[in-house]
């Protein structure tokens, strides 16, 4: 292939980079916030159902048809989980402010007993602070989930938009790409195309499988929850299913609100609770997640570990979703900006 003008191309790689910039200082603005983080999780939906709209190209669907077809399957598919998973969560929810009181009962329980066994200074002012701060952590994790939970109602009609949007991306992505073309040289352009397509075709991979991922462990974790009779399996299994996005960390975050609600009922049922989520973990780890993503994301440990640190620092638990796709992206324009420049 003909070698592009390399000085223009890093003015363009330079001018993307500004751009992610104002958008980073941009989303500080509530409103933004607000509407970015919808556009990101319309993105997201339609990366997912990328796979099915094409399916229905090849068997001779014109796309607006195609992507009106998935659009009503997936309002059908809302409209069920609102008049079935929506009030169980809800349900479950305001008991949650219950088990807030029930578990700071159970550490003040807790502290009590382990202080009774020792009688050292040092190891008595260790208690203390383990017990304040796990305790303060514990309380605010799960108001913050509350918050959560009671925000869903207050955004649902600003959800609403997104099917529309979800529409747009399906059918008219390709001419949404085309358009932005225009702001690169017109040598660039052909070699921009193809760093989309192959972050396109890398991106919806990783989406797509992990996914998937998580619709399987939340299944899984509800299940298992339901067996073992732990309050709130809902919740629980949802925030476990949407933690395992992280790699590493997700599953062990996953794990800990379930363990606490599983103390509540007695520390057997939460020890049998944790083998089974371990089970499941360990499952997912060694078969379902090399078979599902196998080598999509094709990322050294270190790299992603470094990756979900820097997530972490810069955008929490959020951060730490977006650290690897954006990694991935960031990979994909590396290696062909160093096969086409060099």
């Amino acid at each position: 292939m003909k070698k592009i003008n390399k000085k223009r191309l890093v003015i363009c790689a330079l001018s993307i980079v500004i751009l992610i910039a104002i958008i980073a200082i941009a989303i500080r603005i509530p409103i933004i916030k607000q509407l970015l983080n919808l556009i990101f999780i319309s993105f997201i939906i339609a990366y997912g159902l990328k796979p099915l709209y094409t399916l229905l190209i090849r068997r001779g669907a014109n796309k607006r048809a195609a992507s009106a077809l998935i659009v009503v399957g997936l309002l059908v598919l809302i409209l069920l989980v609102f008049i079935v998973v929506i009030p169980s969560i809800f349900r479950e929810s305001l008991s949650i402010k219950r088990v807030i009181n029930d578990l700071g009962n159970y550490l003040i329980n807790a502290k009590t007993k382990i202080k009774v066994l020792s009688t050292n200074k040092i190891m008595d002012s260790i208690i203390n602070t383990i017990y304040y701060k796990s305790n303060a952590q514990i309380l605010l994790i799960l108001n913050k989930l509350l918050d959560f939970i009671m925000g869903l109602g207050e955004n649902i009609l600003t959800y609403m938009v997104s099917p529309l949007i979800i529409y747009y991306f399906l059918c008219d992505s390709e001419n949404m790409i085309n358009k932005t073309l225009i702001i690169f040289p017109p040598e660039s352009r052909n070699v921009i195309k193809k760093i989309i397509d192959d972050i396109d075709k890398v991106l919806g991979r990783y989406i797509m499988s992990q996914l998937i991922l998580c619709g399987i462990i939340t299944v899984a974790t509800f299940l298992i929850l339901m067996f073992m009779k732990v309050d709130f399996p809902l919740i629980l299994a949802l925030i476990n299913g949407i933690f395992n996005i992280i790699p590493y960390f997700g599953p062990i975050f996953g794990l800990i609100p379930i363990i606490l609600i599983a103390l509540l009922e007695s520390p057997k049922i939460a020890l049998y609770t944790t083998i089974w989520i371990f089970a499941l973990q360990q499952i997912e780890g060694s078969l379902l997640s090399p078979k599902i993503i196998g080598e999509s994301i094709s990322m050294h440990p270190l790299t992603v570990i470094l990756l979900l640190m820097i997530g972490g620092a810069v955008g929490g638990i959020l951060g730490m979703i977006l650290a690897v796709p954006l990694g991935v992206v960031i990979k994909v324009i590396y290696e062909d900006l160093n096969y086409y420049l060099f």
